[in-house]
């Protein structure tokens, strides 16, 4: 480290150069390739979800697998929808000419099929049936479906469709757009100016850190690291996007994790700089010294989030393969930014990183070889005298907080959970009040054998479909589509994300339909969005405990190997736990129970998504080890010096709980800006990211950690002789940084340790 450092600060403008001119390359080369190609691919190997896909591609219903979304007609005034085909329907056909993929379009005016960049009525008295049940009963909402090729056509492709649709809206006629096409678009109209999340999140590290700081360069700088981070990582997934299927989410999601950890790990070093500077340290030196202790820090908590990130890899779900990836892309060259550019532009910045005062002392040399007992000091003496209540409470207060995650649905929240004021949710609505829910819960059963278009069995099929509960009867239309497959569309009387539409799926594969198949040659699947995410959670619920172990373990190992110490990483284990379901409980809560929703601009309660526990639970252990590494790794190089745990655990949280809660508050700020994100994964990862930190930094490491090591005692630091011999030596603290020769020029005096 020390030698990064160094070469660092005496070629900083060459470092500095490097940075711009990697930035720039980064951001051509994508520039050149027109641009980020995201897309969310959901494959599901060895589930029947995949196995009806593959089923549909080879007989050659490609449309079956492709992407759909619904225009919703409105007709205002006492009019009827039917009154305003002049108007919508040359529009609609018009669509197929608009190279956007287009392959069908269904409409209470008729079937137009899309052929040769040419949309042509359907003539077929099939569709006419199919067009007047797109009609609600009082004639005034209509329903267009429309119906891509491709399974993920281009986010351009479906926004530039509803922006020519758009057209039709009028005093007369409202038009709004639902399904899951549309599900996560930019669609809504807008009036006055956007605030992005990231720029909200930015403002307020600025006016934290100067808080902090109270000066313009230290203020700066944590922020030029991040941005150096965002400007080559964010273009580096967008990169990553051309080779591999990656989330449309995950350029939020990497600018959410960029943000917050660039502003803390330079937080951490800055912090460590200015006390050296303050103690007597050269400027060089200083910095070395910052890399070389709270930069080893940064390094081992940014691997640790890493390692986490691309565990998820370990699960086989594609889809959260680009999302984990490019995120850790992004947290691995913040780190990078943080070891490299940021001790460069620190000495750039000399003693300027201190407020003037200071910097007069430290010129006229008045250094500050003080303890400073603040009130961090004081909190820390408070934890140490009533250690056994301060712990219940801490403790009680994740429990409680933690009861709702024992009830968590996961699954796919519908568009009924969408904020009212957005088109899709308006949509949904108004497709709900002529139709009735369930119209929005499209599932189909895919019939294939030799007698999949038998019409006894189908109508077998049929009639025992209609008798299963909160199936809707009349929605069962069987479909003979080939030779050997056929399909059942069918919808529920509940909505997508009700429970007992889950259930209905689970009924029908292990209860109702095996009957009817088995001993035939035949096999009937169910398929669907509900059927997809029971596929999702029931392929991602069977790998959870795994990973979970993994990842727990993957910390507890490198806790031990850093600390030399059993009691220490499983404190850890046990803390992260607790705060982890804690944080799960108040996302349950807001984003499932609906508490605070409306208000929050989330919308409505729903599932909460498959892949949401496993990510989160990733990301909050890697964010957990920064601040369980900064405040252990400060409590060890105290018990090193003084061998007195009262006084490492007192002296070490008092020394860094000021630090710890300053990061905090902005990391918090930073995810919580995420809130005003239209995407509802993202709202669920800042508002859960955000409330975890606050209880991380907050209960967890100011109150509970301590806690727990005041009662457990000098058995904190106890480690096996034998254990000793067989595991790597990798320090968090520098070697020569655990003890300081009071001859040194600016070095600390040799000191009496007091008990505290």
């Amino acid at each position: 480290m020390q030698t990064i450092a160094r070469f660092a600060v005496r070629r900083r403008w060459w470092v500095v150069g490097a940075w711009v001119l990697f930035i720039v390359a980064m951001q051509a080369l994508l520039a050149g390739l027109g641009g980020a190609t995201y897309k969310d691919d959901f494959k599901l190997p060895h589930t029947e979800t995949e196995t009806v896909a593959r089923l549909l591609t080879s007989a050659g219903l490609d449309a079956q697998n492709g992407a759909s979304g619904t225009m919703v007609l409105h007709a205002l005034g006492g009019s009827a929808v039917t009154d305003h085909q002049q108007q919508v329907l040359p529009a609609l056909t018009a669509l197929c000419g608009n190279g956007k993929g287009l392959a069908s379009v269904s409409s209470p005016y008729g079937l137009i099929t899309c052929t040769n960049g040419k949309g042509a009525l359907s003539a077929d008295p099939a569709a006419a049936g199919r067009a007047a049940s797109l009609v609600s009963q009082d004639k005034s909402i209509g329903i267009v479906d429309l119906n891509w090729a491709a399974s993920q056509p281009s986010i351009s492709d479906m926004t530039d469709t509803i922006v020519q649709l758009k057209s039709l809206r009028s005093s007369s006629l409202q038009v709004e757009f639902t399904g899951a096409a549309f599900n996560g678009l930019k669609i809504d109209d807008n009036s006055g100016p956007t605030v992005n999340p990231e720029m909200i999140g930015f403002l307020a590290a600025l006016v934290i850190l100067a808080l902090v700081f109270r000066t313009v360069g230290a203020t700066v700088l944590p922020l030029a690291s991040a941005i150096a981070a965002m400007g080559s990582g964010l273009a580096l997934i967008g990169l990553l996007s051309h080779a591999m299927s990656v989330a449309t989410f995950a350029n939020s999601l990497a600018l959410l994790m960029i943000l917050g950890v660039g502003v803390d790990y330079a937080l951490f070093i800055v912090t460590r700089h200015r006390r050296n500077l303050l103690r007597g340290m050269p400027v060089e030196e200083s910095i070395v010294n910052a890399i070389n202790t709270s930069g080893r820090a940064v390094l081992f908590a940014g691997t640790t989030v890493c390692i986490a990130l691309l565990g998820l890899w370990a699960l086989q779900v594609s889809f959260l393969y680009g999302v984990s990836l490019g995120t850790a892309i992004g947290v691995a060259l913040t780190m990078l930014a943080s070891l490299t550019l940021l001790p460069a532009l620190l000495a750039a910045l000399g003693l300027k990183v201190l407020p003037r005062k200071q910097r007069r002392a430290v010129r006229a040399g008045e250094f500050d070889m003080s303890e400073h007992h603040g009130f961090w000091y004081r909190w820390a003496r408070y934890i140490q005298r009533f250690r056994i209540p301060a712990g219940i409470v801490a403790a009680g207060v994740l429990v409680l907080l933690a009861i709702p995650f024992f009830s968590m649905q996961l699954g796919s929240s519908d568009q009924g959970s969408d904020p009212k004021a957005t088109t899709t949710r308006k949509g949904y609505d108004l497709i709900a009040q002529g139709f009735g829910k369930g119209y929005n819960s499209n599932l189909t059963l895919v019939i294939n054998g030799p007698g999949a278009t038998d019409q006894a069995f189908l109508s077998q099929v049929g009639s025992t479909l209609k008798t299963v509960p909160n199936v809707a009867p009349a929605s069962v239309q069987p479909v003979p589509t080939g030779k050997n497959i056929a399909l059942i569309a069918f919808k529920t009387t509940t909505s997508p994300q009700d429970v007992k539409t889950t259930q209905v799926v689970k009924t029908l594969r292990s209860t109702v339909l095996p009957p009817l198949y088995r001993g035939t040659a035949n096999h009937v699947y169910v398929y669907g969005q509900t059927a997809i995410f029971v596929d999702f959670t029931k392929v991602l619920s069977a790998k959870m405990p795994l990973f979970f172990i993994a990842v727990i373990g993957l910390s507890f190992l490198l806790l031990l190997v850093a600390f030399r110490s059993l009691v220490v990483p499983l404190t850890a284990a046990v803390m992260n736990l607790l705060a982890a379901g804690a944080s799960f409980g108040i996302v349950v809560a807001v984003f499932q129970w609906g508490w605070l929703a409306e208000p929050l601009g989330i919308g409505g309660g729903g599932p909460i998504f498959p892949f949401i526990p496993v990510m989160f639970f990733a990301i909050l252990f890697g964010l957990s080890m920064d601040y369980q590494v900064f405040l252990v790794s400060r409590m060890h190089e105290e018990w090193l010096h003084s061998q007195d745990n009262k006084r490492a655990i007192t002296v070490g949280q008092g020394e860094t709980g000021g630090i710890i809660t300053a990061a905090a508050i902005i990391m918090i700020a930073v995810f919580g800006g995420f809130i005003i994100d239209d995407n509802r994964i993202v709202k669920l990862l800042g508002i859960g990211l955000a409330s975890a930190v606050f209880l991380d930094a907050f209960v967890v490491r100011t109150v509970l950690v301590p806690s727990i090591m005041h009662v457990i005692g000098k058995a904190n630091w106890f480690y096996p002789s034998w254990l000793d011999k067989v595991t790597p030596r990798v320090s968090i603290e520098a070697a020569d940084d655990a003890t300081v020769a009071s001859d040194e020029p600016g070095s600390e005096p040799n000191r009496e340790y007091a008990p505290v």
